[in-house]
């Protein structure tokens, strides 16, 4: 089924946007360009990478291989056009596509959209009465709350996951090395993510740019994390 083939109602979904976790290769002549799914529509891709197109194959033809992330997913072969390439990204447009991709895209959109409906959130705390007590708050402001005792647990679970989380809140009971270690992680590989940090004092440290006081829980702990989540998800 070609990309093109598509009129009315298709016109819509064809346009609707997701940001699965995924990788991608794209042959362009010579050149193997590797890199990770940044958003994802039924007519292209934007990708990033660390690898650069030589100028002249913008616009020319290029094979895609697309694998979403997880253990029970094969790889998909695609053909279009390289729009762009730069040094931390590229972008290519689909003019071939495999049968079932058009419905793969839409089960994708409609469950991100549902997910979208509530905050995905991942929660770091060692201790097990906070965390419960924290992610009982976290609920309670409507969020989807994926609880995790370890940043190594964070990350396993982030690796696991199909989609981008909305929040990282990291209680300030871990290690401040493994802490910053697990912002860097983020940073690397979650960018779209926000980080948050959670405390016992009632007023974050200098240079805390998001910080919830877990102090007092039983008063307004989810009116605090409501308004938070309004700041860090502007």
């Amino acid at each position: 089924m070609a990309a093109g083939d598509y009129g009315g109602r298709n016109d819509r979904r064809r346009n609707r946007r997701i940001a699965p976790k995924g990788t991608v290769l794209v042959r362009a002549g010579t050149y193997l360009l590797r890199g990770r799914v940044a958003n994802l529509s039924l007519g292209g891709l934007l990708a990033t990478t660390l690898i650069t197109a030589p100028e002249r194959l913008l616009a020319s033809c290029v094979e895609i291989e697309l694998r979403f992330d997880g253990s029970d997913r094969a790889w998909c072969e695609l053909g279009g056009r390289l729009l762009r390439s730069g040094a931390t990204s590229l972008a290519v447009a689909f003019d071939r596509v495999p049968p079932g991709f058009a419905q793969t895209i839409e089960e994708m959109h409609d469950a991100l959209h549902g997910r979208r409906r509530v905050l995905s959130i991942v929660l770091v705390e060692v201790k097990d009465d906070r965390r419960a007590m924290l992610a009982d708050g976290f609920r309670a402001a409507c969020c989807n709350v994926i609880d995790t005792a370890t940043p190594l647990e964070a990350i396993v679970r982030l690796g696991e996951s199909h989609f981008e989380p909305d929040v990282i809140a990291i209680a300030d009971s871990s290690p401040a090395t493994i802490s910053d270690e697990l912002r860097r992680f983020v940073d690397r590989e979650h960018p779209h993510a926000r980080v948050l940090t959670i405390g016992d004092e009632t007023v974050g440290p200098d240079g805390a740019v998001h910080w919830l006081s877990s102090a007092d829980p039983a008063s307004d702990l989810v009116t605090r994390i409501r308004q938070l989540l309004v700041a860090t998800t502007r």
